[in-house]
């Protein structure tokens, strides 16, 4: 080949077996392994393809002299290793970018993992690794975890199931192995595990993104402190002083997880947040949904106004729950929302918003005219009767004229002898999906013609369930009604709307020419 671009080529490979698919393609795979034979520019690009993603240690004991045993189920080296075996070796491992060990690899056999930790070559043993997902919980494999941490890994998973000593020591001692690590990501980390956690993160000083279990102050006070952080998601811990902790990062998004809302209320008290993104997420309910939550999620606040994004998560409500009174939003419980000026992004869809009334609802769009997405109490299937009608839902579409989605329980009955208009100014062609939730309804041609006129460019979607309470089973049927009229309706409006054009257009010209 007398003039080639090596990038381009590589591009070229990735695009015949890209290894970042989640499926694995042998058929690619192949093809760039042939190329990879077939000429000696082609090699290096090649190999680079073919070694950037393992799913397992096994291709570089292969290529080091390893072979197949017990029904091809396990690699293993049958003999020592020796200079040459390992620079073949080496001369492969450079080329790994993601490393992946999967609950499959439990089965691998142990003296692999021995092995390779007599690395005798000058370096790391995956120089070039940036990111190494660890998702097996076998214990004997969490010692050897430092072996593939090297200076260039950025991003790191963890995924054990039970916080062993051998577990905890490993973990607690990667950040000198890795210092420049810039993703953490150990989900599944529970109490025991928190001094464990705390012991690795505080080494980190380039985080952007930590997602952890439960934490202790000191992590907390680490990642307040970090300019570089982008994403902080944790639990709620028990064990957090009265001492104020201050996060200072616009830009940060920032998810905290607790058991009860009343355990997040509490945790708000000893925080202040300077930040634009928050999201909350509760496993339960409490028996009262704590009455001065928003007051205090507003305290905690240094800038209200300039938060762009809330989202509240209550975990899986009991059936019996639905239609527990206790736990429902009301118009003064959400009255400090009023201050969050710049939200953009307000997600109470699995709240019961039902105590919430129209004056409420035009007050919020009054106060957040730039909402985009917009979702209360849409989410869940509850049986009390919501204050909110097709009043407060105009009011606020008049509002806020930048809505693309929009989520709310309200009630959608009308009187049989009353006739509705909506308002012109209250059409929002751009509003792609709104979500009716459980909401009542009487007359689904009634209602299918108003949504129509409102909505002509949305999907309308429910969220009740052929296993909802038999009271719901009439709600079930009604809106089902409307999602067959409604595709039917603004293909007439559409339609009525263009001759009305055409006719208005055709009589305009006519006049013109007298």
């Amino acid at each position: 080949m007398h003039f080639w671009i090596p990038e381009v080529v590589q591009l070229i490979f990735e695009y015949v077996y890209d290894p970042d698919r989640t499926k694995e393609d042998s058929e690619g795979r192949v093809t760039v392994a042939s190329l990879a034979r077939t000429c000696r520019s082609f090699r290096d690009p090649a190999l680079d393809v073919l070694w950037a993603q393992l799913h397992s240690l096994d291709a570089l004991v292969l290529c080091s002299g390893g072979t197949r045993v017990n029904d091809n189920s396990q690699v293993v080296w049958e003999r020592p290793l020796y200079d040459a075996d390992w620079r073949v070796l080496a001369s492969y491992a450079k080329r790994v970018h993601t490393l992946t060990v999967s609950p499959q690899s439990d089965t691998w056999d142990i003296s692999t993992m021995h092995i390779l930790n007599c690395f005798p070559l000058p370096g790391a043993l995956l120089p070039s690794l940036t990111e190494l997902n660890w998702l097996s919980d076998r214990e004997d494999f969490f010692p050897f975890l430092h072996c593939f941490c090297g200076p260039m890994l950025k991003t790191l998973t963890l995924s054990p199931v039970a916080w062993s000593i051998r577990k905890c020591v490993a973990i607690a001692s990667l950040a000198p192995s890795c210092p420049f690590l810039e993703n953490f990501l150990c989900p599944g980390a529970d109490d025991s595990s928190m001094q464990t956690i705390s012991e690795a993160v505080v080494g980190w000083k380039k985080l952007e993104v930590l997602e952890v279990g439960p934490v202790d102050e000191r992590v907390l006070k680490h990642a307040a402190s970090l300019h570089t952080l982008q994403t902080l998601r944790f639990s709620v811990s028990s064990e957090l002083t009265s001492d104020i902790l201050e996060f200072c990062s616009p830009v940060a998004v920032i998810g905290i997880a607790a058991l009860t809302p009343l355990s997040l209320q509490a945790f708000m008290q000893n925080v202040r947040f300077s930040i634009q993104h928050l999201y909350l997420r509760c496993s339960l309910y409490d028996d009262v949904f704590p009455h001065l939550f928003f007051a205090h999620l507003k305290a905690c606040m240094v800038h209200p106004e300039k938060l762009k994004q809330l989202s509240l998560f209550a975990g899986t409500t009991p059936q019996e729950d639905t239609s527990n009174e206790s736990i429902v939003l009301t118009s003064l419980m959400l009255h400090p929302l009023l201050s969050f000026k710049g939200l953009e992004h307000l997600d109470l869809g699995h709240s019961c918003t039902a105590h919430m009334d129209d004056a409420f609802l035009t007050k919020l769009a009054l106060s957040c005219p730039g909402l985009k997405e917009l979702y209360l109490g849409d989410q869940k299937a509850w049986l009390i009767a919501p204050l909110l009608t097709f009043d407060g839902v105009t009011s606020l579409l008049k509002h806020c004229r930048q809505l693309l989605s929009l989520g709310v329980f309200f009630n959608a009955t009308f009187e049989s002898d009353v006739a509705y208009t909506a308002p012109v100014d209250a059409i929002s062609p751009q509003i792609k999906n709104f979500l009716v939730g459980a909401s009542p309804i009487n007359e689904p041609a009634k209602v299918t013609a108003v949504l129509s006129f409102l909505f002509p460019g949305a999907c309308i979607s429910h969220c009740i369930s052929k296993e909802s309470p038999e009271q719901l089973q009439g709600r079930l049927k009604k809106w089902g009604s409307v999602d067959k009229m409604f595709g039917i309706f603004v293909a007439a409006r559409k339609q009525s709307w263009e001759q009305g054009w055409a006719e208005g257009k055709a009589a305009v010209e006519k006049i013109a020419m007298v």
